[in-house]
């Protein structure tokens, strides 16, 4: 009979048998639960011994206490984590002593939340505010700390720069750092960094195959399978198959989904341990919802007024994209005191877009306008892309006096490529006057007069490399420090290369063992903007302008703490970064400009783990301040918020697992997202919504097979609410995820 892992086990009195002394040594839950089941094991040691018979028997040995420790990061732990896999030049130190907001969410949280895209993490993160779902633009995008996050990495590396190819399949844990990353990651992203940690071979025989209803008639089956090639344990595997069909919540539109990976790993030495993975991927959107906008004198509707459980799109445009990764990772203990790790990703992708955008005139119509519609059968490719990754560091532990030391050298380095179609672009398909009672679809246009596309050429070209040095000091049991400058260089094609020197500073205190406060400064050298071809659906007149990098700095103080079984982290943090935006002053000439300082402050506070043994938390919240200073060429800005940013997110999950019934689980989730302003000149306000899911989970066994069951309603009430970027999209409806997952 399998062993549920859902069950927590209790703390048992017993005296100590050597079965027990090794249990008690390697803490593993799965042997105790077994010597527990089996009480004829102890039964040597738990009878009296009779007068006199003590010297012939031996001495009876001491009553102790066997605990079961929860598996970091699973349900009985309270999702709650003790480490990080590392962050940048960084590795080694506990969650909580390590000087920065990161927050961590396991393989076994994502499987709870049966978390097909990243989207179900980011709802449940009250760092995170998500601006884009995955299945408008397979590009899943956020906000953290009032910044767009758009690129995200994997395993220490930038991934695609567009974030086309972020998959959970071959995930093992999400780690999120808020903030500030240069030091650590390079020139990047200001709001923060999302890590994506590949899955590894599993230790014991993983067959593990998920069935699975996305909400609609979407349909979902996922394999993940894993194990050791050799008895010894050294050599192991795990793959991941994924298929995916059907329309979902949204009628008429559907997603379709192939996704195959493969990793091997293994000890090839006693002291080198190294990684080979890869996937294929696939994801096609038919349908897919449509970007609204306002005509000139509207003013926002209400999102109650429009339908948001039917595609606005047109049913049969489709974006379609094809994705191949390959990567290795790997560490080595040269010594005692040096090791070397590493990591290389090298990312291929195509993709081709037909695309929607809806405006709502003044006569209460709207228009539509449909974009990349081509003769039928002639290729829709748009572009295509690389990008190739890798970091190297070197770890040198020293003292000097009582002094302790990590130093670290490392090198990070990108490249990325675009190509584009060289030729011309299609006519858009123009439809006007449309009742707002409903979409209105047409056939496929079939008379589309054919365009020579030309051929694909290069669009652009980004170097990104970084070289570092760091100190990891520790002066004793409570002050410590990290100590790091990083020499980035940026390249954009022919226009500009360039330089900066950028430092990152941290002092640590820790008063006692369960709290570690901290007061960081870190600067980053980030790339500057592309003026896009279109802004609002109105070309740009600037389009394909580069703009110089930016640095910017950021100040942050922190604290964190255990209370009980809950980790509590807090931060205090303020960000200077350049304004970059697209100047309307002539709504019908839109202009990219870099110009002007953005200044975002606030504090964030985050709480997992165990309230009491039978409830867990996740949750917590993020208050912004975010201002638009010395504005040069718009004066009127000045004080204005940015476009887009919530002030206030609060979010909470609960999951409940009732004594009276052994591996059920009731969850229960709260998401409030602050308003925000729509355009720079904060006068189309974006109104506040919070979104309520439910949840049930329940194990049980079925001859020797693991099944669970899974179900989630995500926003209960059904809330109509606008977001995206400039809130242009209409929120996702009342979606019920259903799956069983069988274990064997």
């Amino acid at each position: 009979m399998p062993i549920l892992r859902h069950h927590s086990l209790q703390k048992t009195s017993l005296q100590l048998h050597p079965l027990a002394r090794a249990l008690q040594t390697t803490g593993s839950s799965l042997l105790l639960a077994t010597a527990l089941a089996s009480p004829s094991v102890f039964a040597q040691t738990s009878q009296p011994q009779a007068s006199g018979q003590e010297a012939a028997t031996g001495t009876q040995l001491k009553t102790v206490v066997v605990e079961a420790k929860a598996d970091e990061g699973s349900a009985d732990a309270g999702y709650r984590t003790e480490t990080v896999s590392g962050l940048g030049a960084w590795e080694g130190r506990s969650l909580q002593d390590t000087p920065y907001s990161v927050n961590v969410f396991s393989e076994e949280l994502i499987e709870n939340l049966q978390a097909t895209t990243p989207d179900q993490v980011y709802r449940v993160n009250p760092t995170t505010q998500l601006i884009r779902a995955q299945h408008e633009n397979n590009q899943p995008r956020i906000m953290i700390r009032g910044f767009s996050v758009q690129r995200s990495y994997r395993d220490g590396v930038p991934d695609d720069q567009y974030n086309h190819s972020a998959t959970m399949e071959d995930t093992a844990r999400i780690e999120i750092l808020n903030g500030l990353s240069g030091f650590l990651y390079g020139a990047n992203n200001v709001g923060g960094v999302t890590n994506y940690v590949t899955k590894r071979s599993t230790d014991e025989r993983l067959n593990q195959i998920t069935l699975s209803s996305l909400g609609g008639e979407s349909w979902y089956t996922h394999g993940d399978f894993g194990g050791k090639f050799d008895a010894d344990g050294k050599y192991g595997y795990r793959v991941n198959l994924v298929e995916q069909g059907g329309d979902g919540a949204i009628k008429n539109q559907e997603v379709e989904k192939t996704f195959y990976s493969l990793a091997f790993d293994g000890n090839l030495t006693e002291n080198f341990w190294m990684q080979i993975h890869a996937m294929d991927y696939t994801y096609d959107v038919n349908g897919s919802q449509t970007y609204w906008y306002f005509g000139n004198g509207v003013k926002r509707p209400s999102a109650d007024s429009i339908d948001n459980e039917i595609s606005w799109g047109q049913p049969w445009t489709n974006r379609w994209y094809d994705y191949n990764r390959y990567g290795t990772n790997l560490k080595w203990q040269i010594s005692e005191r040096v090791s070397l790790r590493g990591a290389y990703i090298d990312n291929r992708g195509t993709r081709g877009s037909e695309s929607t955008s809806n405006t709502i005139q003044s006569n209460g119509t709207y228009s539509q306008q449909i974009s990349g519609v081509y003769t039928p059968g002639l290729n829709t490719l748009l572009s295509e892309q690389e990008d190739k990754g890798g970091a190297l560091y070197l770890d040198v532990v020293f003292e000097t006096g009582s002094v302790a030391h990590k130093l670290t050298t490392g090198y990070q380095t990108n490249e990325s490529d675009q190509y584009r179609m060289g030729g011309a672009s299609a006519a858009p398909v123009n439809l006007t006057n449309l009742p707002m009672s409903s979409p209105s679809y047409i056939p496929r246009p079939t008379n589309i007069a054919p365009v020579n596309r030309g051929e694909l050429k290069l669009s652009s070209h980004n170097e990104y490399s970084t070289l570092m040095v760091g100190d990891d000091i520790t002066f004793n049991e409570q002050w410590s420090a990290l100590l790091g400058a990083a020499q980035t260089t940026v390249k954009q094609g022919t226009t500009y290369d360039e330089s900066a020197l950028t430092p990152s500073v941290s002092v640590l205190f820790k008063p006692v063992e369960t709290l570690t406060t901290y007061i960081s400064f870190i600067e980053a050298l980030e790339p500057g903007g592309i003026a896009s071809d279109e802004f609002n659906g109105v070309p740009v007149v600037n389009k394909g302008e580069v703009f110089e990098p930016l640095i910017s700095e950021q100040f942050e103080v922190g604290a964190k703490t255990k209370l009980g079984a809950v980790a509590l982290d807090a931060a205090l943090f303020r960000i200077e970064k350049g304004l970059q935006y697209y100047d309307v002053t002539n709504p019908t000439a839109p202009r990219f400009v870099q110009d002007g300082l953005q200044v975002h402050q606030g504090i964030e506070l985050t709480a997992i783990g165990n309230l009491t043994e039978n409830l867990n938390l996740i949750g917590g919240f993020t208050l912004l301040d975010p201002t638009v200073e010395e504005q040069k060429q718009t004066p009127a800005l000045e004080g204005k918020a940015p476009a887009d940013v919530a002030e206030k997110i609060v979010k909470a999950r609960l999951e409940y697992s009732p004594s009276s019934i052994p591996n059920l689980s009731f969850s229960a989730a709260a998401n409030y997202n602050g308003s925000s302003y729509g355009d720079l000149m904060n006068t189309d306000k974006v109104p506040d919504y919070t979104l309520f899911d439910i949840g049930a989970r329940y194990q049980l066994a079925v001859g020797e097979t693991l099944v669970t069951l899974r179900a989630d309603l995500s926003n209960l009430t059904n809330e109509h609410y606008w977001n995206g970027f400039n809130g242009t999209r209409i929120g996702d409806p009342r979606t019920l995820m259903v799956s069983a997952t069988a274990e064997f």
